[in-house]
């Protein structure tokens, strides 16, 4: 396709160097044979000028963080096989134009949140005097992370929202931690192994759990779940904002998804990739003896998890989102 397209842009060239060469050879005039060579002279030159092979030139691709999101930007190598190259995009299909002061060539508008793992460019090169041109098409060797656009704004509205029960839970943090141990149960999938007793276990033949009295704060667990498309960009990008505000509090993220990953707040390929729950049917989880807080939508699955989840927990509460909506402004 390249290849006729470039063909088809030189076939002007070609017919107006056969028209002149015509006429030289129909009138045989010296002016006509000068116009002629001079014209099959710079025939040739801008020829010998498209000769460098544009497969053997290597784009560089990067992000570039900014207020309104990640731009791609693709570089080319300083080298003679680059000279007069430009660059456009195909899948992604985004417009690019050339940053003069960097020496690159970036998108016009964002890139959507998503991994890329095959990104293709057209690599177009003309003669100097941009009388011939070809074209190259090449997959980018790079795998591009684009995580949601952070919403500041939005995460601080969240975690004003929370700060009552983060105050009241943080407030024991510098109490001394105690380890004695006030019940057993029969272990669950996600307890800590190492508080199983090996002892016990074996005279129950089932693993056995020590239940500890421990004035250590439980860890905190952040759920997102949502179950159609419907502000899942807005949301998304605020919830991924208030992990990273709160990172410093002990907790993991659980996503709840077309996948359950659960992760710490600096996956960015898990937000990335993240798709909405589809199925009808409630979503199981392992979260054992955390303080949840569930980001989810108004649906019925929402409701359930909270109540399945709150018989194993120390504390299940949920967020409510802005009515106006969660982008910032």
């Amino acid at each position: 396709m390249n290849w006729l397209k470039s063909s088809f842009h030189n076939s002007g060239l070609i017919i107006f160097t056969v028209i002149i060469c015509g006429y030289a050879v129909s009138f045989n005039n010296a002016t006509g044979w000068a116009i002629a060579w001079m014209v099959l002279g710079l025939d040739l030159l801008s020829l010998l000028s498209l000769l460098p092979r544009l497969s053997r030139v290597t784009v560089q691709a990067k992000l570039i963080p900014t207020a309104t999101g990640q731009l791609l930007a693709c570089t080319l190598p300083k080298s003679w096989r680059t000279a007069n190259v430009t660059l456009s995009l195909n899948d992604p299909a985004i417009p690019v134009t050339f940053n003069s002061a960097m020496r690159r060539f970036e998108t016009t508008i964002p890139l959507s949140r998503g991994i890329y793992t095959d990104i293709t460019v057209t690599l177009t090169k003309t003669d100097p005097l941009h009388l011939l041109m070809k074209k190259h098409r090449q997959s980018l060797k790079t795998m591009l992370i684009v995580p949601p656009q952070p919403r500041p704004v939005a995460a601080q509205a969240l975690f004003d929202q929370l700060q009552p029960i983060l105050r009241t839970n943080q407030a024991g943090t510098n109490d001394q931690p105690g380890f004695e141990t006030q019940d057993f149960r029969a272990y669950q999938p996600g307890d800590p192994s190492n508080q199983i007793d090996w002892k016990l276990s074996a005279r129950q033949q089932q693993p056995m759990l020590r239940v500890l009295n421990s004035d250590e704060p439980q860890s905190w667990c952040w759920v997102f779940l949502a179950t159609t498309d419907d502000q899942l960009e807005d949301r998304l990008a605020a919830f991924y904002s208030f992990v990273q505000l709160v990172s410093a509090l002990p907790g993991q993220v659980l996503l709840i998804g077309q996948t359950q990953q659960l992760i710490t707040p600096t996956a960015t390929e898990a937000f990335a990739s993240y798709q909405p729950y589809r199925a009808t049917d409630l979503p199981t989880t392992a979260i054992r003896q955390h303080r949840v807080v569930v980001f989810g939508d108004d649906s019925p699955l929402r409701t359930a998890l909270v109540t399945a989840l709150q018989p194993h927990n120390a504390l299940v509460t949920t967020v409510q989102w802005p009515k106006g909506g969660v982008a910032d402004a």
